[in-house]
């Protein structure tokens, strides 16, 4: 019955955090909606399984009004499978501020952290089996 679930972040700058995340993640603009002003209010990244929607704040409010408040304040975290953790996270640490080190979890998997533009959390992990 489902087929996929997409996460729609709210923003502050829909240009700032498409640029945050072609560049960490690779992700393409497949879909976008210019503001009066010509920035994006709204665009639809994806790249292989991963798609990603991006809304800016006041756009996003006035659709769901429910959602409207003064400051985002992210309440969710991004979890995201990469291959090659090692190198993934040396290429990751020269360009981007780490906000949790490299360490291992309890159900077996390798971790780090960073942060987008508006305070979300990426969480990079590897699971090795064995």
């Amino acid at each position: 019955m489902y087929k996929n679930i997409t996460t729609n972040l709210m923003v502050a700058s829909v240009d700032a955090s498409v640029k945050f995340y072609q560049e960490i993640l690779g992700l393409e603009v497949v879909a976008s909606v210019p503001a009066k002003d010509q920035t994006l209010q709204f665009a639809i990244l994806a790249k292989e399984a991963i798609t990603l929607m991006l809304q800016e704040k006041n756009n996003l409010s006035e659709e769901y009004p429910i959602l409207a408040t003064e400051k985002i304040q992210p309440s969710i975290t991004l979890y995201i499978t990469v291959e090659d953790f090692e190198t993934f996270y040396a290429n990751t640490e020269k360009n981007y501020s780490i906000y949790t080190e490299p360490h291992a979890t309890f159900y077996g998997a390798k971790e780090f952290a960073i942060t987008d533009p508006d305070g979300y959390v990426l969480t990079f992990t590897e699971y090795k089996e064995g």
